[in-house]
């Protein structure tokens, strides 16, 4: 039961927080007809989503995120030709009617532009300009992009903007991508001979961005034609037009889904060989690599044979975060399209795919480092690879003597430190912690559990740098329920890292545990022996990174001082000051009582 809900929330290939940036930089602007008849109501509905205050807006943005995340599943479920009569169903007026309505269109829209629904998003963008609302200029080019038929109408469509293609790189982009999705080959090529043509004319280069989006879109609507992917370099390089990193992505996603692995990595091999400020990796560089590394754990697969230039997982995590510091001036709270938040949650669900906890460890210090907040996704992607592994592992038969992963889990008790001698013990007499109905019937009382070891232990007062740090009022931690989708998460709540880094700091004495138990440990210290494999994995994955001073908001709060710590001048004076001002209030408001009875 659990591992269905489980694999039914991680199923969903969306994520609120990440929309595709547009390619729009031009200066002309559509004119779509019916928008020029909207009525004074929905103007005021419109002019207003502008003016909600922010904690409405956040309200309004979960129903949004919300209503993604449902139709999304339902793509899923029944395929993208069964789902108009759904969503159509979903944004009526009846369920979905606020000031946000507008914005929703907007975010809708583009969530089916991402995945290729042109027709569902041809359907939402009628209806959105049926009820007069104001689509965004990006929306609307794409939209008119894919509904342009006819060649004379797109060079009408120039003609009359009077667009330089020269200087609209992005624009061109977009309108051949989108007549490549909708099989008008000869409309995208008159749309680049054009663009090529007034480049020459200008005297400038032409950008890389129509020629990354052709490279992407082949992919998409011919995977197997290598051929065009050869003629397009080929006039790239005859245009004299410089890869950018755009290009190199779309090479490597070509290249991973072919299963070229070697190829890829010497893609990414050139990248870092030749990078400078014009030339980082990008997220979605890493993504890419971080995915395909996933496969090639302990365990051999036939489908993925790890080729001999691939780049380790922690490797892959410190280039990208020495690229990050690069283009940021080593600001790590900058942002840059190098590091995000589903970047680094990928990063997590390759290193917890590959059972290297320490590295995940390592990979939860970023999202402090560089300024992000973890949410719900961040606890599903590490309670599920536990859940995971503790249900395979509990569904085979272990031998007399041995001892499995899953059963130090299962016999270890919350806010205890990790003591293997215990756990062996209590292996051996039968006394687990948590009490299943059968041999990998892993059920929510399992997540209850994992979340429980999160908690600090009662004899130590060690933590991770997470943990002793200060955290916000209204940090906190997911519940089983939450975490199943039963409760929705408060718009508001801000989920804490320290119940993560301590539950994986526990899983990674359990690692040692497996390695050592039986009585295979003689001359081992294991109290010792995590501290030089997170030091060790701390070099690897953050060599060189020194947060710099000042770069981190500093929190003020209180601290108890040790029996017998120097105070300084300001608390006792503050204090004595605060007496002062109470005693004469007290003897003041006395002294009025006194005349007033007399």
């Amino acid at each position: 039961m659990l591992q269905s809900s489980f694999r039914r929330v991680l199923k969903l290939r969306f994520t609120p927080q990440r929309l595709t940036s547009f390619f729009c930089s031009t200066s002309c602007s559509l004119n779509p007809g019916p928008q020029s008849q909207t009525s004074s109501h929905n103007k005021i509905r419109d002019y207003n989503s502008s003016n909600i205050q922010e904690p409405a807006r956040r309200v309004f943005r979960s129903r949004v995120n919300g209503l993604l995340r449902s139709i999304d599943s339902r793509i899923l479920a029944k395929g993208p030709d069964e789902v108009e009569t759904y969503i159509h169903d979903k944004i009526s007026v009846a369920k979905f009617d606020n000031v946000y309505r507008s914005t929703m269109f907007n975010r809708l829209i583009r969530f089916l532009l991402e995945r290729d629904l042109f027709k569902l998003a041809i359907s939402v963008y009628e209806r959105m300009l049926h009820e007069q609302f104001f689509p965004s200029r990006s929306i609307s080019l794409k939209i008119a992009a894919m509904t342009e038929i006819a060649d004379d109408m797109a060079d009408a469509f120039v003609t009359t903007r009077n667009v330089d293609l020269s200087a609209s790189g992005n624009m061109v982009s977009v309108m051949v991508t989108a007549c490549m999705r909708a099989g008008q080959m000869s409309t995208a090529e008159r749309w680049l001979k054009k663009y090529e043509s007034d480049c020459t004319e200008q005297s400038v280069a032409p950008d890389a961005a129509p020629y990354a989006g052709i490279l992407e879109t082949l992919q998409e609507i011919q995977p197997e034609n290598s051929a065009a992917v050869q003629a397009t370099l080929y006039r790239m390089r005859s245009e004299g037009v410089t890869p950018d990193i755009s290009v190199f992505n779309a090479l490597i996603h070509s290249s991973l889904a072919r299963r070229e692995y070697t190829e890829a990595f010497g893609l990414y091999h050139a990248i870092m060989a030749n990078r400078s400020a014009s030339l980082l990796p990008s997220d979605l560089t890493f993504k890419k690599l971080f995915h395909v590394s996933r496969f090639w754990g302990h365990k051999r697969s036939r489908k993925h044979k790890r080729p001999d230039n691939a780049v380790s997982p922690r490797q892959l995590f410190r280039d990208m975060v020495q690229c990050h510091l690069l283009r940021t001036g080593n600001a790590p709270l900058a942002r840059s399209n190098i590091i995000s938040v589903s970047c680094l949650h990928l990063a997590l669900r390759t290193f917890m795919a590959l059972e290297d906890y320490p590295a995940t460890l390592m990979t939860l210090r970023a999202f402090d480092h560089f300024g992000f907040q973890p949410n719900l996704q961040t606890y599903l992607i590490v309670i599920t690879s536990l859940v995971l592994r503790i249900k395979q592992e509990l569904g085979h038969v272990c031998r007399t003597g041995q001892y499995r992963f899953a059963d130090f889990v299962m016999h270890m008790r919350p806010r205890e430190p990790p003591d293997v001698d215990l756990l062996e013990w209590r292996i051996q007499h039968g006394e687990p912690v948590v009490e299943l109905s059968g041999p990998a019937c892993v059920g929510p009382e399992t997540v209850s559990h994992l979340l429980t070891l999160g908690e600090p232990t009662a004899s130590s007062r060690f933590e991770t740098a997470h943990a002793s740090r200060k955290r916000l009022p209204t940090s906190a931690v997911p519940t089983v329920d939450m975490l199943m989708g039963a409760t929705p998460l408060s718009p508001f709540q801000e989920l804490s890292l320290a119940p993560l880094v301590r539950l994986l700091r526990k899983m990674t004495f359990v690692n040692l545990f497996k390695k050592a138990a039986a009585g295979k440990r003689e001359g081992w210290d294991w109290k010792v022996a995590v501290g030089p494999i997170l030091s060790s994995t701390k070099e690897e994955m953050w060599r060189g990174f020194e947060l710099p001073p000042g770069s981190r908001p500093v929190t003020k709060r209180k601290r108890r001082g040790h029996i017998g710590a120097e105070r300084g001048s300001l608390p006792s004076s503050a204090s004595r000051i605060r007496r002062i001002v109470k005693k004469q209030t007290l003897q003041s408001m006395q002294g009025h009582r006194t005349s007033i009875s007399g």
